[in-house]
């Protein structure tokens, strides 16, 4: 009888059809327990770790790092050591197609790359800046610079195996503190370098003159599931929806001294979000879909929060915002963003929002204009808060200013809709209408 576990790829959500495995954790014939990690899955939204719902060996891969298939395809087979393998030909993959680069990508999808594949080279560059939630953190913790790191993952994508690879480069090299630093930070090649300390220790001086990350060079980019929606999705908007835009000056000081009176942790970010959410309750009308033939109002409140990652641009969403305190608003929001930055977001994070905000004031942007995230009607584009003067009944005062844009789509909302929605909008800011502290 047979008794093999057949692993599929699994289903992260409606919308998603395909996917690709980033990276495996466990070769065949490695023991694999129920609930331990056995792949990374890269789908248009996240790199998403998948635990093995079985326990046994790992008897066949069926499908290689770098190949996007259709979700529920059968990936591996987990059985006994000495169960024997089925015909695979049920399984419609060869071998050649198992092992074959996804969209003839730059780079082989190698998961095991030797130690001597990153540092050999006399400057690791990543010829993409492609790096996986998971080789981003680690490197961070390691204090390595993965964006002079050659990638052996899909396209040239640095995997956590490059970064470890690269990190015992270092630990090799008997290096001081403050030269390790500086190696990993510029991704120096450190191989054969005779140190001047004591024990032939490398320190900081050592370092001069070796190569550092080579010139930039043009390369091609295969483009991953999430860059593909992407570019799909907002060309779809600016083409399908007639956007205008209105921008608005807030007076964030009774925002500013509200938050500094505060017990709890809260961003200035998380002001807005919870100055939309009420705002959007009293306008149906911004918080409305554009459905063909109707549009959809008096839905929930639900604000899709734009987070930036290297990789794309993933919203994840705050649902039914408008009846969240204060507090709550900025432990769910914070709470988001870290699970995008560590590529851990679910289908259903990011489903069913009504109203976007984006904000790059955190890199110094005074103002810009956002494209629609559909099936919203509105997106608010927010800038920084900076000290500017302003003119207060005749007098010139330095205050604490912030710009704010809404995309609007005219076929849903009208110009004089728009002004009003933000004019109330910049009444609650100014007013620090927050509800209780």
């Amino acid at each position: 009888t047979l008794n093999m576990e057949e692993i599929k790829l699994p289903k992260m959500g409606q919308s998603v059809e395909e996917a690709e495995i980033v990276q495996w954790f466990k070769e065949e014939g490695d023991t694999v327990e129920t609930g331990e990690p056995l792949f990374s899955i890269l789908t248009d939204k996240a790199e998403i770790d998948y635990e093995s719902p079985a326990a046994g060996i790992l008897r066949k891969k069926l499908i290689d790092a770098g190949v996007e298939v259709p979700v529920l395809t059968v990936v591996a087979l987990i059985g006994d050591a000495d169960e024997a393998l089925p015909d695979l030909a049920q399984f419609a993959v060869t071998e050649s197609a198992a092992s074959a680069p996804a969209a003839a990508a730059a780079a082989p999808a190698a998961t095991t790359a030797p130690s001597s594949s990153v540092a050999a080279a006399p400057a690791p560059t990543a010829a993409s800046g492609h790096i996986s939630p998971r080789a981003r953190q680690r490197a961070a913790a390691l204090h390595i610079n993965p964006a002079h790191l050659r990638g052996s993952g899909p396209g040239g994508r640095v995997i956590e195996q490059d970064v470890l690879a690269y990190a015992e480069t270092l630990d090799a090299a008997n290096l001081s503190p403050t030269a390790k630093r500086i190696a990993g930070a510029q991704g120096l090649s450190v191989q054969g370098v005779q140190g001047s300390g004591p024990g032939g220790r490398v320190l900081k001086a050592d370092l001069a003159g070796l190569a550092g990350p080579a010139a930039a060079a043009e390369a091609r980019v295969p483009l991953t599931p999430m860059r593909k929606v992407i570019a799909q999705r907002m060309a779809d908007s600016m083409y399908s929806a007639p956007h205008y835009y209105v921008t608005v000056e807030v007076d964030m000081g009774a925002a500013r001294d509200f938050r500094a009176g505060l017990a709890y942790k809260v961003s200035y970010n998380d002001l807005i979000l919870h100055a939309v959410s009420r705002t959007l309750a009293a306008f149906p009308t911004v918080n409305a879909k554009w459905l063909g033939d109707a549009i959809a109002t008096g839905g929930d409140v639900n604000l899709g929060v734009a987070v930036a990652l290297p990789e794309g641009l993933v919203v994840p969403v705050l649902r039914n915002a408008d009846r969240l305190p204060l507090r709550e608003i900025a432990t769910s929001a914070r709470a988001l963003a870290e699970k995008a930055q560590a590529g851990k977001l679910m289908p259903d994070d990011y489903k069913g929002n009504s109203f976007t905000i984006s904000n790059l004031g955190a890199f110094g942007v005074d103002q810009f204009t956002a494209i629609i995230n559909q099936p919203d009607s509105a997106i608010l584009a927010v800038g920084q808060m900076k000290d500017r003067p302003a003119v207060i009944d005749g007098g010139i005062f330095v205050r604490p200013l912030m710009k704010l844009t809404m995309s609007s789509d005219h076929r849903v909302i009208d110009g004089a809709v728009a002004a009003q929605f933000l004019g109330k909008l910049r009444e609650r800011l100014e007013q620090a209408d927050f509800g209780d502290r």
